[in-house]
């Protein structure tokens, strides 16, 4: 990474003074008609290098949760975070254009899984020292070890199947109140609650990884079990399969392999649910207090980009993050498709698709799950391991949420902030004129001088009034343009309005860092860090984190304008610079948006921070070839000059010749001189 030099020139003021100067000439162009002249003066202050602390200083260089946890001998497998195990995903995706398709499964933008190890390398391994079917592996996973009646294949269920599954959903609901049970102080509950649904399958990928667990068959993906189609899809990501060549783990084809292994454990999945009506299922010898039958929601599962059902799903209901509490409003009557997020528990194998019951489906939208931020996050510190999976679930949101709706309801939510400022300045205009007649009340009730009070009461409202007009004033022309209002100032100054909101930030980043995201929330896949400088937030950086990088981003620049963040407003969170401790907004994007001018692009080619042979560089000198010549602009701002500075001294030699012949004309005559 390149340091940050005061005496240089970076690629942002080199573009910047050309842009001046272009501006400089088209105002000495209109000049000529007006007949005057004016010489604009552009000044751009350079940075404190002495702002920035070191790269092993900066935010999130310490922070990865188990980031100091080392292998344990005992254990089967690795902890979260080995450093010396290999990273899930090592290199950036190619497009970020790419759709988002079951990310956290079988996402294919996602880097490929180191292939598994060869039969010679993994002959000296003791497959026997894992018993899937009794070892508990996570807080969430129900009745491990038990014998269950569940006959996969069949797409139906027999009497004890049926008293199994009320079973199972019976202790699903029952977990989430016991999950304190055992936990040390200072963890928190949801936080076990939500990651511990994560667990089961990141065992699952190590094992595999390691050579100690295979895949085998081929999983065939329903175009919808509802529709009384039999074809089937075969899975895209099976068409090339053999045991010998697998190159990745698929949840999926794990869960079709070794259905056995999977009943009752959890399993998190992306995706789109099409409800298609409620189905009762009878709990057999219910004790006294307990439900003696649930209704849950069946519907058809699906990726969200991917056609074809890949699994069938129960529900008891689902939340969304603009109501409170669990709802079974469903939408049945017009089959509309829910994009949600599944955190739920195998089944069995319905037909050959996944049968997964979950408590509740939580609705994917552009809009960040705020309650639970405000509940779960705190401010002012580092991240902590309790928000690392609010952290990561709230990146993947906005990945796989269209940035367009994102970016509309952040302009609707500063409108709606720009409004309520402003009818709190004239609210407090109010009761500050109120306070002024109160005193001049109790002045005039001790017999003070009428005169001087009605004078400084006069003198007070009016002053008032100027201040109502003038802010006023500058709210209309921030509501005309929402771009010039000082976001930050209000961001940084109301933290506890935004947490949790979306709002777009704009200016230029000092600063890229990529490390990898969690390995068991986000699997590793890189994140990447940037310090954002607005124009408003002086020295104060905002600390953005996301997933992808627009093509060609210039990650080893000093110096990156014209770069617009949507995204939501996690914390505020607390860094060590060289001499003291700093807050900054860490903000969480699914996209960034980098729209650079021809000469800031050819700026960076020139640094050599940008590819010359890139489709950005080729075009910027497409659109820099089209501009006149610097020659010719330069001629074009004499002559400019020259012909301003003409017309301006005609236009004062003809003021005074016409001065001399009035006072002329206006002299009395003297005819004692004849």
């Amino acid at each position: 990474m390149k340091g940050t030099s005061s005496g240089s020139m970076g690629p942002g003021l080199h573009s910047g003074l050309h842009s001046g100067l272009r501006c400089l000439l088209v105002v000495a162009s209109c000049l000529v008609a007006s007949g005057v002249l004016l010489l604009p003066t552009v000044v751009r202050a350079q940075s404190d290098p002495d702002e920035f602390p070191p790269l092993d200083r900066m935010p999130f260089s310490d922070r990865l949760p188990g980031s100091d946890d080392r292998q344990d001998p005992a254990r089967p497998f690795p902890r979260d975070n080995d450093p010396d195990a290999p990273l899930l995903n090592d290199r950036l995706p190619r497009d970020p254009r790419d759709p988002m398709d079951q990310p956290l499964d079988d996402d294919p933008g996602m880097s490929p899984l180191p292939a598994p190890a060869t039969p010679e390398a993994i002959a000296g391994i003791d497959r026997t020292h894992l018993d899937w079917t009794i070892q508990r592996v996570s807080a969430v996973d129900l009745e491990v070890g038990r014998s269950w009646s569940f006959e996969h294949g069949a797409a139906s269920m027999t009497s004890a199947e049926e008293s199994d599954y009320a079973e199972l959903i019976r202790m699903a609901v029952n977990r989430r109140r016991l999950i304190t049970t055992g936990l040390a102080d200072g963890i928190g509950s949801e936080s076990v609650w939500q990651s511990s649904f994560y667990r089961f399958e990141q065992v699952r990928r190590q094992a595999w990884a390691q050579g100690n667990l295979t895949l085998g068959g081929r999983m065939a993906i329903q175009r919808d079990p509802f529709s009384g189609q039999a074809d089937a899809l075969v899975s895209p990501l099976d068409q090339n399969y053999s045991a010998d060549n697998q190159q990745r783990y698929s949840l999926l084809q794990d869960v079709a392999t070794h259905p056995g292994e999977f009943t009752g454990r959890p399993v998190v999945l992306y995706g789109i649910f099409t409800p298609s009506g409620s189905v009762r299922i009878a709990a057999n010898g219910a004790l006294e207090g307990e439900e003696s039958e649930f209704v849950v929601q069946r519907g058809a599962f699906r990726g969200l980009s991917r056609p074809g059902s890949i699994a069938v799903v129960d529900a008891l209901g689902f939340r969304s993050a603009v109501q409170p509490g669990i709802s079974t409003a469903w939408p049945v009557a017009a089959r509309r498709d829910m994009p949600v997020l599944l955190k739920g528990w195998f089944v069995k194998l319905w037909g050959t698709s996944p049968l997964i019951f979950a408590e509740s489906l939580k609705v994917l939208s552009p809009l960040p799950w705020r309650d639970e931020i405000q509940l779960q996050v705190q401010n002012r510190r580092r991240l902590t391991a309790d928000e690392s999976w609010l952290y990561h679930e709230t990146l993947r949101q906005l990945q796989v949420t269209s940035l367009a709706a994102q970016q509309e309801v952040a302009r609707e939510q500063q409108l709606l902030r720009m409004t309520q400022l402003r009818a709190e300045l004239k609210l407090r205009i109010v009761s500050d004129r109120q306070k002024m007649e109160e005193q001049f009340q109790r002045e005039r009730a001790a017999g003070a001088d009428l005169r001087i009070s009605e004078q400084r009461l006069a003198e007070g409202q009016r002053r008032l009034e100027r201040q109502l007009a003038a802010r006023d004033a500058r709210f209309a022309g921030w509501l005309a343009k929402p771009e010039r209002f000082p976001l930050f100032v209000d961001l940084f100054q109301n933290p506890d309005y935004w947490q949790g909101r979306l709002l777009t930030l704009r200016g230029h980043v000092r600063r890229v860092m990529t490390h990898a995201g969690d390995q068991q929330l986000f699997h590793g896949q890189p994140l990447h860090e940037l310090w954002l400088f607005t124009e408003d937030s002086q020295h104060i950086p905002t600390v953005v984190v996301c997933p992808l990088l627009p093509r060609d981003f210039p990650v080893n620049s000093d110096l990156i304008d014209s770069v617009e963040v949507t995204g939501c407003f996690f914390k505020q969170y607390v860094y060590r610079s060289q001499t003291e401790t700093r807050v900054a907004p860490l903000l969480l994007a699914g996209h960034i948006a980098w729209k650079p001018t021809a000469a800031q692009v050819l700026s960076l080619v020139r640094d050599g921070d940008l590819p010359a042979d890139s489709p950005l560089a080729a075009q910027a000198r497409a659109q820099d070839a089209d501009q006149p010549g610097d020659l010719i602009v330069m001629l074009t701002a004499v002559l400019a000059v020259l012909v301003a500075m003409a017309v301006w001294s005609r236009v004062q030699r003809d003021r005074r010749e016409r001065s001399r012949v009035l006072r002329l004309v206006d002299e009395p005559a003297d005819f004692r001189q004849t």
